[in-house]
């Protein structure tokens, strides 16, 4: 194949890299899923599951994994938005509707990136993540208990807190871990 038809050697790991720039965002999007009292059930469960993932302490890239850690916790976010965008959301302020839709096109590159098969796999985890307990919290105690919400949005803080600037000094490596670690855990 001529070089110029290539794609660019880890293009992709800069995209999910620049994702983490909009984690904020992100995150106040998941949570107006769930504040939104006019949002269907399994949208809210699904939010309330992809920010309790954010605080797992092994998910499937752990997180202390140099310059890759984050990056699932961006990726299971944008899949949780395309999935709760299957779900009437009610109505919701403009930037956390404009935060979802962004969210939920960008993870066209995740599926890009892994291949159909195991980006339907991703999907079927981040599902599950609607049903998951993580530190002794359903996503429907979230949903449905103000304690329980207010708890995990704390930790969800906390985690934002410590994460700094992704710092990846091997892209091409960086690609080929992640989406190892993805094939591996998803598979």
């Amino acid at each position: 194949m001529p070089q110029r038809y290539r794609r660019p050697v880890a293009t992709f790991i800069e995209t999910f890299k620049g994702w983490t720039d909009t984690l904020r965002q992100d995150v106040d999007a998941m949570q107006a899923i769930i504040e939104g009292a006019g949002a269907e059930l399994e949208a809210r469960k699904l939010a309330a599951g992809a920010l309790s993932y954010l605080v797992m302490r092994m998910d499937l890239v752990p997180d202390w994994n140099q310059g890759i850690g984050v990056l699932d916790d961006v990726m299971v976010l944008r899949v949780s938005a395309q999935l709760a965008q299957g779900y009437d959301l009610g109505p919701l302020p403009g930037d956390a509707e404009y935060d979802l839709g962004r969210m939920s096109n960008e993870a066209d590159r995740i599926t890009e990136f892994l291949g159909d098969e195991i980006y339907d796999k991703l999907k079927v985890y981040c599902a599950r993540l609607g049903e998951t307990a993580v530190r002794g919290r359903t996503p429907l105690s979230v949903v449905n208990d103000e304690t329980a919400r207010k708890a995990l949005y704390t930790e969800v803080e906390d985690e934002l807190k410590k994460n700094g600037p992704v710092v990846i000094e091997d892209p091409a490596d960086a690609e080929i871990r992640l989406k190892a670690y993805l094939t591996h855990k998803l598979a």
